[in-house]
């Protein structure tokens, strides 16, 4: 479908004679008809059970997609005992039993499920799991204002604090923005479809717009890969039908102006890679080169990329992801690309007391060559077991039994699998633009796994339980509420027990019940903790955050319950077991202070302070970025992101974001604003959340200016009127403006009907019309014109 433009321009018809008539206003109507183009669909989601709405619904295709969500499952839409998620509405509900974990079940538009789609789960996340983000301005790099992303949340602003701000496009590294879309074996078990099919409905929108994705694949497929395809086009599982790979209106690029060759299709930088500013880690397997896959369609040459309907992954970006060290081990140590069912165990250090951050990666089972007998063991990584890459020689050096032992005493050290190993992250723009060729507006995006076919087989380590495993052993139970002694008012508490009595089945993650009690008033509560993993003995889980948002000073306790039977198996010995933390500021609370800040657009900028309060021990950081609201970025202002810092011990309390530039413009307007965000604080300090989001008010300064919109009209005297179209250049406030007309050689009565009065502006009204009624005759006569004025302007000034 085509846009079509219509101007109408006026013709001089001399059968009759005209008027010239001057001081008029002309405006040009200009019809576009639109075809389904350029925009993913993006409207509010109803209010959930929560009271919350959540952005960006409705661009995501549901008809192949079911939307679990943990916990009891009904069928009535309203009951609070059941988890549902309705996929008209995107309103959903977790029952009292859920863990409030979810995932997307996508099928094959025949009813087998192909892959699932995760993100995080809630508070950071909500479902569905992918929203679609439009015009987000405060995006930098050259990289698209719009994205396909996971629906989460800043940190410290997550959906049980009192401010849920919505990760966006710009958001902070590392906030989540990535969904992930698991690839199961029906994906490679030659037995119709075999991809992943995600479907975008598009909403009437002339011309295109560029979409970057936020996504990781994972290889749940059971079987080791060698790649992967990326493509666009229509339709779903058999029915799925390419772009075509010159299509105009939906292709794929990967341009070299923003990402690199080594940026398409990467492991965790954790894992793999040089040392990174952002997470301040090296590859723990692999310090110099990052694992992943090349693009084949990806273009060197700087600024371009080839349009495509297909990307394949090529060769790999030369790590040592197949074979990483120790180089005597087995050629399959890894070998190609491991599934979840292939995974070797790590044991995990929670450094910073909060189980919703990345714990550090300490250990991995494998094969060892260090051993006196060579074979499978703990060791460390790359930087040796104390991870000091000062310390020369001690790269995946043998941990001996006895370290993991005593780990295994330690309430904060984990085993799990180290499940990074199977996701990539990919970078890639989807362009969209007219797809109304397609029965229904919609376009895929299709991830199709490769099969590995070198016959490597399954790693040494694969269905081997570790020797030592990490395990508390010891009947006399530990526990522990951290931070302790003491955590800043407003960060998570963590509790944890650990207890051999109560690991009863070593293939299955046990729970325990402690309670929680304080000096605030708060009502004393029972809490469960969850086994940290099958065969652990150590159970954790965070408690509410009425626990820390609490006065400084308030202490919180957790009390457990030690059953022990004594060595001959008559007596019964209960101990409670207790620990307790105190709400302090030891690193301090870091806000804006103030909070709001008005300013005039002519200013130039304006600088907001933030404060450090209630504490200096210790580094902190917290990150600061931009976020449009009426005034709009790189129209109203500049947007701008970074990231403060507070010395240990630093007497300097206050510090600036550097100035935020306003944007001049000659347009009256209402104020607008804008909001600045703090997120992300690290080093023990915590963030005011009632003053970690600050809001500035720009007024403006142009006066309004009103007028005709052109200084001349031509009409004929047959035509029954003329409309004069009057406009101001904003419309903020109200405005009224007199209008009268007068002769010049055309005569009030005989040629036209004077007019006189008064135009009122309203708040929101730019532009208002002024009727003269023309006077047919027989009379022949030649061009005549008479004139309108504006005058009295109750505020601004007349126009030319």
């Amino acid at each position: 479908m085509k846009n079509l433009n219509y101007n109408s321009q006026f013709r001089s018809i001399h059968k009759k004679p005209s008027f010239l008539i001057t001081a008029a206003a002309v405006s040009l109507a200009v019809i576009s008809l639109t075809a389904q183009a350029g925009k993913i669909t993006s409207v509010p989601a109803a209010t959930d059970a929560l009271g919350f709405t959540a952005s960006g619904f409705g661009g995501w295709n549901l008809d192949n997609v079911e939307v679990v969500l943990n916990g009891t499952q009904g069928d009535v839409l309203l009951d609070v005992l059941n988890s549902w998620f309705d996929e008209l509405t995107g309103a959903y509900n977790f029952a009292p039993d859920s863990d409030f974990t979810y995932q997307g079940n996508v099928d094959d538009g025949l009813g087998t499920i192909m892959g699932y789609t995760l993100a995080k789960d809630w508070p950071v996340g909500e479902p569905s799991g992918i929203k679609i983000v439009n015009d987000d301005s405060d995006v930098k790099l050259g990289k698209p204002t719009n994205c396909i992303m996971a629906t989460s949340y800043l940190a410290d602003h997550f959906l049980d604090s009192g401010d849920p701000i919505q990760v966006t496009c710009s958001g902070p590294f590392q906030s989540h923005k990535r969904y992930k879309l698991a690839m199961l074996p029906t994906t490679v078990d030659g037995a119709g479809s075999e991809s992943v099919d995600l479907v975008f409905n598009v909403e009437d929108e002339a011309g295109s717009r560029d979409y970057q994705v936020f996504q990781k694949i994972n290889n749940w497929t059971d079987g080791r890969l060698e790649g992967f395809t990326i493509q666009v086009g229509f339709g779903v599982g058999d029915a799925f039908t390419a772009a075509g790979p010159t299509n105009p209106n939906l292709y794929l690029t990967v341009p070299s102006a923003i990402w690199s060759p080594t940026q398409l299709a990467n492991f965790s930088e954790g894992l793999f890679g040089p040392f990174d500013d952002n997470t301040q880690t090296l590859g723990f397997f692999d310090p110099v080169q990052r694992a992943g896959f090349l693009i084949a369609e990806y273009v060197a040459a700087p600024g371009t990329s080839e349009p495509t309907d297909t990307l394949h992954s090529a060769g790999t970006l030369g790590s040592d992801y197949a074979q990483i060290p120790p180089l005597t081990g087995p050629a399959s140590q890894f070998g190609p690309w491991l599934p979840n069912s292939m995974l070797p165990s790590g044991i995990f250090f929670d450094d910073d007391g909060n189980p919703e951050t990345d714990a550090q990666l300490l250990a991995w089972y494998g094969w060892n060559p260090d051993l006196p007998v060579p074979g499978l063991g703990w060791m460390s990584g790359s930087q040796g077991f104390d991870n000091d890459p000062a310390t020369p020689g001690d790269a995946f050096e043998a941990i001996p039994d006895a370290e993991i032992v005593t780990m295994g005493e330690n309430l904060s050290f984990t085993m799990d699998v180290i499940d990074d190993l199977v996701n990539v992250g990919l970078n890639y723009i989807v362009t969209v633009g007219d797809v109304s060729s397609f029965p229904a507006p919609t376009f895929t995006i299709r991830i199709t796994p490769t099969a590995d076919t070198s016959g490597i087989p399954a790693p040494a380590f694969v269905g081997e339980i570790p020797d030592t495993p990490l395990l508390f052993t010891s009947s006399d139970a530990e526990v522990l509420l951290e931070p302790n002694p003491g955590f800043v008012v407003g960060s998570l508490l963590t509790a944890r027990v650990g207890d051999a009595d109560l690991n009863q089945d070593p293939l299955v993650a046990e729970t325990v019940t402690v309670s929680i009690s304080s000096t605030s008033g708060l009502l004393d509560q029972a809490f469960m903790l969850t086994e940290l993993g099958n065969n652990r003995g150590v159970f954790a889980a965070t408690l509410p955050e009425e626990y820390s948002n609490v006065a400084v000073g308030t202490q919180v306790s957790m009390s457990y319950l030690d059953v022990n039977t004594d060595v001959d198996l008559l007596t019964v010995e209960n101990e409670t077991k207790t620990s307790t933390t105190t709400a302090t500021t030891d690193a301090g609370l870091i806000q804006f202070n103030p909070a709001t800040y008005a300013v005039i657009e002519s200013d130039g900028n304006v600088v907001l302070t933030v404060e450090r309060i209630g504490g200096s021990v210790g580094e902190v950081t917290v990150e600061y970025n931009t976020v449009s609201d009426t005034a709009i970025g790189n129209e109203d202002y500049t947007p701008v992101t970074g990231t403060l810092t507070f010395g240990d011990g630093d007497t300097v309390t206050s510090k600036s974001i550097p100035p935020v530039p306003l944007l001049d413009d000659a347009t009256n307007e209402a104020t607008e604003s804008f909001n600045v965000i703090l997120s992300n604080a690290q080093g023990g300090a915590a963030l005011v959340v009632a003053a970690s989001n600050a809001q500035v008010d720009i007024a403006d300064d142009d006066d309004p200016l009103v007028q005709f919109n052109s200084a001349a009209y031509n009409a004929a005297e047959n035509g029954g009127s003329v409309t004069l179209s009057v406009a101001r250049n904003g419309t903020a406030g109200t405005l009224d403006v007199d209008y009268a007309s007068a002769d010049v050689s055309a005569t009030d009565g005989a040629d036209y009907s004077a007019v006189t009065g008064t135009l009122s502006f309203l708040d929101g009204e730019g532009s208002k019309d002024v009727v003269v009624t023309l006077l047919d005759d027989t009379t022949f006569e030649g061009d005549e014109s008479f004139s309108v004025t504006l005058s009295n302007p109750t505020a601004g000034a007349l126009g030319a």
